[in-house]
């Protein structure tokens, strides 16, 4: 199988869950626990435990928190030897869910990855073209994504969205994307205009040159391209749901373990749908029991 290497964030994951349906201005009774999330780790750890040869090049801050992610990292043995240390605070991720797992809100403090440019990344050229697929998040700075795109455009390259202010990023280099991930939200925010009809919205997206598009949509089915045709599947609900942190990052996780399996775009995402059900029935944004095993039967 391939070897991956996922560039993006990784940080320290601070998610409550209210006990009862949770009340404005007040202080609600619930739990608090800590994990290590970021969508390019999240994803770095699902193909870890899906047995991919898989990298993470992340940057890591100069606190406490700096020794807990490494020692997650070390704990599933997952290589992080290109990542940066930067003399910063780590990267921080606080979200508060209600009783069902439904996100009510969330801040993140991504301030880290403004120290990225370029240049940083100049050095590493060589050992990054080793790897045969990349994937990458928009929490990277818009001159370092649009750097490593046009850089390694020779790559498939494939793209999480991440959110709507973000995924704007990688506008002018959607032609050199091999496959891109994004909600309806993030779609909108390509078009510069809200997306009421998804399947028309993807065809107009296509026409950018972006080779294979997925587009989520909560509990709505997915929607997908091959070539100039559009396809939707509907979603695995999980079996309880815990937690909704995580599932479009397990959903793209699966969907890149199938591919990078040789199988069809419709079989890669049904992994997908698979690891992202799994995965909310768990707290933390990563299902440390996920396998090969699961997705496959």
């Amino acid at each position: 199988m391939s070897r991956v290497l996922v560039i993006g964030a990784a940080n320290v994951d601070i998610i409550g869950v209210s006990k009862e349906i949770m009340l404005a201005h007040d202080s609600n009774p619930g739990s608090i626990d800590l994990y290590v999330g970021g969508v390019a780790k999240n994803i770095a750890e699902n193909l870890k435990r899906l047995d991919v040869e898989v990298s993470l090049l992340t940057f890591i801050g100069n606190d406490a928190f700096a020794d807990f992610l490494k020692h997650s990292f070390n704990e599933i043995n997952l290589d992080y030897s290109l990542s940066f240390n930067l003399n910063h605070q780590s990267g921080k991720f606080v979200s508060i869910h209600q009783p069902d797992g439904q996100l009510a809100m969330a801040v993140n403090d991504f301030e880290l990855l403004n120290l990225l440019t370029p240049e940083m990344f100049e050095p590493l050229i060589s050992q990054i073209n080793t790897f045969d697929f990349l994937i990458l998040d928009t929490n990277l700075p818009e001159n370092v994504l649009v750097f490593l795109i046009n850089q390694f455009e020779h790559k498939p390259i494939a793209v999480d969205g991440v959110s709507a202010k973000k995924v704007i990023k990688i506008k002018n280099v959607l032609d050199k994307i091999s496959l891109l991930k994004v909600n309806q939200a993030e779609l909108s925010a390509l078009l510069e205009r809200p997306v009421d009809d998804i399947i028309l919205s993807l065809k107009e997206l296509l026409k950018t040159g972006v080779k294979k598009v997925i587009v989520t949509n909560g509990k709505n089915p997915i929607t997908y391209n091959i070539d100039k045709s559009i396809y939707q599947t509907f979603i695995f609900e999980a079996r309880k749901l815990v937690s909704s942190i995580g599932c479009g990052d397990a959903m793209f996780s699966g969907t890149i373990y199938g591919l990078l399996k040789g199988k069809t775009i419709h079989e890669a995402i049904n992994y997908g749908k698979k690891a992202a059900s799994f995965t909310m029935e768990v707290s933390s944004a990563c299902h440390p029991e996920l396998t090969c095993e699961i997705l496959e039967n």
